[in-house]
This record gives structure tokens, C-alpha cells and sequence, in this order.
């Protein structure tokens, strides 16, 4: 992406896993973006974005947003950069490329991972005493000001599985841990379909998600499990009114099959499906008759959260 005849200052690196929510409840009423966020839970997979970001001296701010290899209008990543580079008094030309298994707009964390990444990367460029909380609340308040997603980047920050009983930023909102007892597979499906910001600006969505995640979330507060997770996902996708035909479809298939332990993403046209070795062949065939192969991942469950690479 540099130019013949820039200056490259300098480059870093960082990974962050995707992130699965199944149930949420949306906390957007403070004036400050980094009070506002969600309670519910999900789950961060070992499929992510890496996201390498470069500086390259300028006399003016540019920046430039690459995924996949193909230029795209990357409104949060731009946020992100702009708003650290304002924050350090600092002015150059930075370029971000993200390379990922996430697609966009499926709901599988590739905003919040994207931002997260961005936020690490250029802020071990530009604070020598960079601490990576902080950088991740630049990551939470793109995400949150742009309605692109409002709980991703403090599970994301985490890893693992997780309930959000406070809502904000890193620092700000507070998980519960999950355990993960043993070792499964993710069987993940997913197309576009359902427009974050169009369910998080829309009255009546916004009324009905936050009465029935209020009735949910006691209990799975109460009581931190995989099942209990499952079990709540299944009742929000249900009573919310936003599954599509092929959700419900597909969802249908997996429990007359034996497969029950799967529910909806929030908020995509897609599906995850806990599952062992010996049933994830069996997953992938009945989800591949719904999504095209390509739209359909077997990955897990990751403990750990974004970092920095060497």
C-alpha cells in the first residue's frame, strides 16, 4: 500500500478473535459512548482478524482501510485511528489491513475485531507507555458512536465465554466468566441479512430485545453455563421476532437430528452449534444445505483475547 518514495515510520501487528453473542440487552441511553454498551453473552472463536497497520510520515492525516486485500470504507477503523492520532497530537499517513475469516455483516464480531486490532496495533506505535484497556476503549466508543455493535469489544478484550452484567467500555462494563468444561467445536454459518444498525436504531426492535433479554438475563446471571447460555440464546432468537426463514429452518434440522445445542447469532443471518469431532461432519452437512460450503466454519471456542504479535 506505501507509496515509492514514502517514508515508512513504522508497523505493528495484532490478533483478535471474532466474537458469537446469543442473547443482549442494549444500555445506549448515557451521554457518554463509553458508559453505553450491552449486557448478555457470547463467546469469542479462534477464527479472527489480523490486522497489521503501518505509518508512514505525512504532513497531512490519510488513512487507508484494506480487507481481505480489497480497499473497503472502513468507518470504525477510520474512527478508531482518527481519534488516537488526535488524542497523541500526532499527524501521518496510517494504512490498516485486515486479513480475516470473519465476514462482514454476519454477526460474528469482524467490526469489533477490526477495531480492537486497529486500536492495539497503532497505539503500541504511538504510546511507548501504551496500556491495552485503554487502547481498547477507542476500539468500544468506534463501534458504539458508528451503531455497529455495543458488547463485541469488551468480550473480545476478555476471551473466552462470558456474560456482560455491566454495560461499557473495558474498564467501564464487567463480565462473568463461562467455563468451558473440556473441548468442542463451533460449527458457525452465516450471510448477511440483518443490518446492526438498522435493529439498534429501530424503536420497536429496541423495545422488544430489551424486554425479553430483561426477563432472561437474572436467571443467566445467576447461573453461568454453557447450557444455561444455550438454553437462554434459543428463548431470546425465539421471542424477539428477528429470526430469518433459514435460521429457523436450519435450527429445526439440527434439533430433530439430535443437534439442539445451537441457537442464532446476534444479529445475522447465521447459526452457531456446539458440537463434538464426531458430530461436526453431520453439522457442517446440514447447515452446507442451507449456506453455500464457503459460508460455513468449524472453529472453537478461544480463551484468549486480542493481543499484540510479534
Amino acid at each position: 500500500m506505501k507509496s515509492q518514495g514514502e517514508n515508512l515510520l513504522d508497523t505493528a501487528k495484532a490478533f483478535v478473535p471474532g466474537h458469537i453473542t446469543g442473547i443482549f440487552r442494549i444500555h445506549d441511553e448515557h451521554d457518554d459512548p463509553l458508559r453505553c454498551g450491552s449486557t448478555g453473552a457470547g463467546f469469542c472463536v479462534d477464527i479472527g482478524t489480523t490486522t497489521t497497520v503501518r505509518l508512514v510520515d505525512s504532513t497531512k492525516l490519510e488513512v487507508s482501510v484494506a480487507y481481505n486485500g480489497r480497499p473497503i470504507e472502513a468507518i470504525v477503523t477510520t474512527t478508531v485511528i482518527q481519534r488516537l492520532l488526535q488524542q497523541h497530537h500526532r499527524v501521518c499517513k496510517v494504512e490498516a489491513e485486515h486479513e480475516s475469516m470473519l465476514p462482514i455483516g454476519v454477526g460474528f464480531g469482524a467490526s469489533g475485531s477490526g477495531a480492537l486490532g486497529t486500536a492495539l496495533a497503532l497505539s503500541s506505535l504511538i504510546d511507548e507507555d501504551f496500556d491495552s484497556q485503554e487502547a481498547a476503549t477507542h476500539a468500544h466508543y468506534a463501534e458504539v458512536v458508528n451503531h455497529t455493535g455495543l458488547g463485541d469489544v469488551i468480550a473480545q478484550t476478555a476471551g473466552g465465554a462470558e456474560v456482560r452484567v455491566k454495560p461499557g467500555a473495558p474498564g467501564i462494563g464487567e463480565i462473568v466468566r463461562i467455563p468451558v468444561n473440556g473441548s468442542f467445536n463451533v460449527v458457525l454459518a452465516g450471510a448477511p441479512g440483518l443490518e446492526t444498525r438498522s435493529v439498534l436504531t429501530n424503536s420497536e426492535h429496541r423495545e422488544r430485545i430489551i424486554n425479553v433479554a430483561d426477563a432472561l438475563m437474572e436467571e443467566l446471571g445467576s447461573n453461568p453455563t454453557i447450557d444455561s447460555f444455550v438454553s437462554s440464546s434459543k428463548q431470546f432468537a425465539r421471542s424477539i421476532g428477528l429470526m430469518t426463514s433459514r435460521v429457523k429452518s436450519a435450527l429445526g434440522e439440527l434439533e430433530a437430528a439430535g443437534l439442539g445445542d445451537s441457537s442464532m447469532v446476534m444479529l445475522g443471518d447465521s447459526i452457531f452449534c456446539f458440537c463434538n469431532d464426531d458430530e461436526s461432519h453431520h453439522v457442517v452437512d446440514i447447515l452446507s444445505m442451507s449456506w453455500s460450503p464457503d459460508q460455513v466454519q468449524v472453529t472453537g471456542i478461544s480463551e484468549e483475547g486480542g493481543r499484540l504479535m510479534q
